[in-house]
């Protein structure tokens, strides 16, 4: 019973897994130092490419994402809720800029991107 799993392998075989294996490892390594590399970059361009004006029309608890904040959107977005927004505070954001303005009552409340961004580590 022991012996049905023994494998034999010869060496011509050996050399192609082998060669395999060193391939894939080296793409895998090569994709790893390429984000680690670009991930600022990565990030920025995330961040700038947003273009967003809508109005916050609700905030709940969605039971499918563990229950986190979601914000729900005029224009039928819904996104984690990363800022304190109220209901009825209207967000617009332009594609190239990463101050993203909210209008609340009589007062307007700039949000950067960049600097929440560099608080949490995703940006350095």
């Amino acid at each position: 019973m022991e012996d049905d799993f023994n494998i034999q392998i010869d060496k011509s075989s050996k050399k192609t897994i082998i060669i395999f294996i060193a391939f894939f490892g080296c793409i895998l390594l090569f994709t790893i130092a390429y984000l680690i590399i670009n991930s600022n970059k990565l990030v920025k361009e995330k961040i700038l490419s947003i273009e967003r004006n809508t109005k916050v029309i609700d905030i709940y608890n969605n039971k499918k994402e563990h229950n986190f904040l979601y914000v729900k959107y005029s224009n039928g977005t819904q996104k984690i809720l990363e800022f304190s927004y109220q209901i009825g505070d209207s967000v617009s954001k332009k594609k190239g800029d990463s101050i993203e303005y909210i209008f609340r009552k009589d007062s307007i409340i700039k949000y950067n991107l960049f600097e929440e961004s560099r608080k949490y580590g995703t940006l350095n």
